[in-house]
């Protein structure tokens, strides 16, 4: 993602929600995992890639943090190279910036699974519609929604479990129905079943045919946080390892 769009913070609260560090760290503070160098204490903002690694159910997750902006862009390139999935993080309250769509489109060329992680959606004047709209209509209508903010940014819901209740700004069953109906396309079993019955699939048998939309393009997962309070966070941890491919997988 751009810089600014709060990556170098988000891997601080994944590596704080998974245990492996005691508490998230700050970049204004100086004192994160990722961004380790003096200058990069100094200057606010990363200049070099970073990996870090954590626990979560089980499941062993390596990840590496990336600088934004432009002129470290070449750090960001190399990491493709090494993953299953690349979270391209938008700054909800800037939209879609010249490195978001770069990496998009790199890791898109690369056959990468891609999710979209819209962060800071508890900020101050956010349009967290129009912006999913923007999404769409640069980047295609298989960016489908993983999950609904609600209480004004406050909290997440993610949608294959859930089909009703209220979310900031779209019904959580319209949003449910369609990803769970781009999901079955993949598998022709499972969609026979699922239109015979109309009962949802359970996670195990989605992993499979999410897989191969995400590999395929035909599914961007679009995910909300707020890496600065945890908003959404334990529900990002939750699609890596539940839905996202696992490089045995590859």
């Amino acid at each position: 993602g751009h810089g600014a769009a709060g990556k170098t913070t988000l891997a601080e609260s994944l590596l704080a929600a998974s245990g492996a560090i005691k508490s998230r760290g700050s970049v204004e503070k100086g004192n994160t995992v990722c961004d380790f160098d003096p200058i990069e204490k100094e200057l606010g903002h990363s200049l070099q890639a970073s990996v870090v690694g954590f626990d979560w159910s089980g499941s062993q997750v390596h990840l590496i943090d990336t600088p934004g902006y432009p002129d470290f862009a070449g750090q960001s390139m190399g990491a493709l190279a090494a993953v299953d999935t690349a979270l391209v993080v938008i700054n909800a309250q800037t939209g879609i910036e010249l490195a978001t769509e770069r990496m998009f489109t790199l890791a898109g060329e690369r056959g990468l699974c891609r999710m979209l992680v819209i962060n800071k959606i508890d900020a101050d004047n956010v349009d967290l519609p129009a912006l999913v709209n923007e999404i769409r209509e640069r980047f295609g209508k298989q960016c489908l929604l993983l999950d609904l903010p609600t209480h004004n940014g406050q909290d997440v819901v993610e949608l294959l479990g859930h089909d009703d209740g209220e979310s900031d700004f779209a019904s959580i069953a319209a949003a449910h129905r369609s990803l769970i109906d781009q999901i079955v396309e993949e598998d022709d079993s499972l969609m026979a079943r699922y239109l015979e019955t109309g009962a949802d699939p359970s996670l195990e048998e989605l992993h499979a045919p999410f897989e191969r939309a995400l590999r395929a393009g035909h599914l961007i997962p679009i995910l909300f946080v707020s890496a600065r309070t945890g908003a959404g966070i334990p529900q990002l941890l939750d699609a890596l390892v539940r839905l996202a491919p696992n490089p045995a997988e590859g």
